[in-house]
C-alpha cells in the first residue's frame, strides 16, 4: 500500500512580533462584515456548499437581511432585529502571522446577527385565515352578554344596550334616509358649536401639554418634527454638533473631557456609537436631537426653581449648567415662568404642568434620537437616567400616540441575572401596518382623544 504523502507544515516564523493593529478601509467606507450565531442551536457548517445572500433595505441604510440556504432549510436574520444596541461593540480581525500585522474591521450593525431557520415551501407571514381564536370571539362576546343579563347589575345592563345601540349596524339603521338625517343633524351641531371636530381634537391633545405635532399624519417623521419641538431661537444654538462629532471617533475626548467634566450626560455619550455616518441625513437628524436632548436632561436633573446668583444673569446659569446661553435662554422661555424672591433677585421655577411639558418633551426627543425606535436595552438606559418607574414612562409614550411591546430580554442578560425584575420595553411610534391595513395616523393613535362637550347654555 502506498502512503499518502502527508502536505507539509506552512513556514511559520517561531515568533510573531505584534505590530499596531490598522483598520481595514474597505469596511469603513462601504459595508462591514457580518458576525452570525445561529439560534436553534444546529449549525449547518462551514463547507463550500454554504451560500449567503445580503440585501440591503434602500429606504433604512444601515438595515440589511442575510439569508444562508442550505438543504431544504433557510436561516433568515435581520440587523433589524437587535433590541437595541449592543453593550459593546464587536470587531473581526485578521493575523498576518509572517508579518505581524493585524488587520481589523467593526462588524456591520454593531451587533450579532441571529439566524432563524425557515423551511422551505412554508409561509410564516401572515396567512389571512381566522385562527380558532378569532372565530370563538364572537361566541365569548354572546356568552359574556348572557351573563351580563342573567347576573349583572342594572348599571351594566344599560351600558351594554348603549354600546350595542351605538354600533352602525344594518339593524340599528335600516335606512339610507336615515343615515343622512344622522349626517345632517351631526353637520347642525357642528355649525352651531362653530367649531370642527379637528379643531376640537387639536384642543383636547393641546391640554395634555403634548410636544408640537401633526395628528394627520401617517408616518413617524411627519407627526413628531423636532425642528417643531425645539423652541423659538434655540434652533442655530443645536446646529452646533462638532463637540459629538468629534466624540465619536476620540474615545479619549468623549470620556477625559465630556464625560468626567459633566458637560454632556452619560447617556447622550452612549448613544454616539450607533452613529456610524454623522454626515448623512440621517445621522445629523439624530446628532440635534442629541444635542438638544442633552440640554433637556441638563434641566430635568436641576431642581424646579433655579437661582441664578446676584449680579448674574442667564450666561452664569447657562456655564453652571454646561449649556449654550441662547438655548438655555428659550428653553427657560418654554418651560419655567420668573418671578422675583423676597430678596430682588431673579428665580426661574416650572410648575406642575410645565414639569410634565418637559418630561415630555424630553421623551420625544430620545425616541426621536433613535430614529422613532427604541429597543428594551434603551428604554431601561432612559429610565435608570429620569429615576422613574418604567409603567410612568410607557404611560407617558402612551399619551403620546406611542405604540409599546415588551421587548424580548437578551440571552446574555438573561444568562447574567436569571431572575432580573426589571421590565424592558420596546417604543415605536406609528409603525408600519400589516399590508392591506389602512394607515393609522397620530389622532388614532393617540389613546381616549375626545371631543370636548360644550357647556349648555343657560
Amino acid at each position: 500500500m502506498v502512503k499518502r504523502k502527508q502536505p507539509s507544515a506552512p513556514s511559520f516564523p517561531s515568533e510573531v512580533h505584534l505590530q499596531p493593529a490598522t483598520r481595514s478601509t474597505s469596511a469603513a467606507n462601504g459595508t462591514g462584515p457580518f458576525v452570525v450565531y445561529f439560534a436553534s442551536g444546529y449549525c449547518p457548517g462551514n463547507d463550500e456548499s454554504l451560500h449567503f445572500e445580503h440585501y440591503k433595505n434602500v429606504d433604512r441604510p444601515r438595515e440589511h437581511r442575510l439569508v444562508l440556504q442550505k438543504d431544504r432549510v433557510a436561516f433568515v436574520g435581520s440587523t433589524a432585529d437587535a433590541e437595541g444596541p449592543p453593550a459593546c461593540r464587536y470587531a473581526m480581525g485578521l493575523l498576518d502571522k509572517r508579518s505581524g500585522v493585524m488587520k481589523y474591521a467593526e462588524v456591520n450593525g454593531g451587533s450579532i446577527v441571529r439566524m432563524e431557520p425557515r423551511a422551505a415551501g412554508t409561509n410564516y407571514g401572515p396567512t389571512g385565515h381566522k385562527t380558532e381564536l378569532e372565530e370563538t370571539a364572537q361566541a365569548r362576546k354572546a356568552h359574556n352578554e348572557r351573563l351580563v343579563h342573567a347576573f349583572g347589575s342594572t348599571r351594566r345592563q344599560r351600558q351594554l344596550k348603549d354600546r350595542d345601540q351605538a354600533q352602525v349596524v344594518d339593524e340599528n339603521i335600516e335606512a339610507s334616509d336615515a343615515v343622512k338625517e344622522l349626517l345632517n343633524a351631526a353637520g347642525e351641531k357642528a355649525v352651531q358649536t362653530n367649531a370642527t371636530k379637528a379643531k376640537k381634537m387639536e384642543e383636547a391633545a393641546g391640554d395634555r401639554k403634548l410636544p408640537k405635532h401633526d395628528l394627520k399624519a401617517m408616518t413617524a417623521a411627519h407627526a413628531y418634527r423636532l425642528e417643531d419641538m425645539v423652541p423659538r431661537g434655540a434652533w442655530e444654538a443645536i446646529q452646533d454638533v462638532s463637540s459629538l462629532e468629534r466624540a465619536i471617533e476620540d474615545l479619549e475626548f468623549r470620556d477625559n473631557e465630556l464625560r468626567a467634566e459633566n458637560r454632556v450626560p452619560g447617556y447622550v455619550l452612549d448613544r454616539l456609537a450607533v452613529i456610524t455616518q454623522p454626515r448623512s441625513q440621517t445621522g445629523a437628524r439624530r446628532l440635534r436631537a442629541l444635542a438638544f436632548l442633552a440640554a433637556l436632561i441638563q434641566l430635568y436633573d436641576q431642581k424646579r426653581q433655579l437661582r441664578p446668583k446676584a449680579r448674574e444673569g442667564v450666561g452664569a446659569l447657562a456655564h453652571q449648567l454646561q449649556i449654550q446661553a441662547d438655548l438655555l435662554q428659550s428653553l427657560l422661555d418654554k418651560f419655567y415662568h420668573m418671578e422675583e424672591t423676597e430678596e430682588g433677585r431673579r428665580a426661574y421655577s416650572r410648575t406642575g404642568e410645565q414639569q410634565t411639558s418637559l418630561l415630555l418633551h424630553l421623551l420625544m426627543t430620545a425616541l426621536i434620537a433613535e430614529d422613532y425606535n427604541m429597543g428594551g436595552r434603551q428604554f431601561e438606559a432612559l429610565q435608570a437616567t429620569l429615576k422613574l418607574p418604567s409603567d410612568d414612562i410607557v404611560k407617558y409614550y402612551r399619551e403620546m400616540g406611542c405604540t409599546i411591546d415588551r421587548a424580548r430580554a437578551d440571552p446574555a442578560d438573561r444568562a447574567a441575572s436569571p431572575m432580573s425584575p426589571q421590565k424592558q420595553f420596546r417604543v415605536r411610534l406609528l409603525p408600519e401596518g400589516l399590508p392591506g391595513m389602512p394607515a393609522k395616523t397620530l389622532a388614532d393613535a393617540i389613546p381616549g382623544l375626545r371631543i370636548p362637550r360644550q357647556p349648555k347654555k343657560r
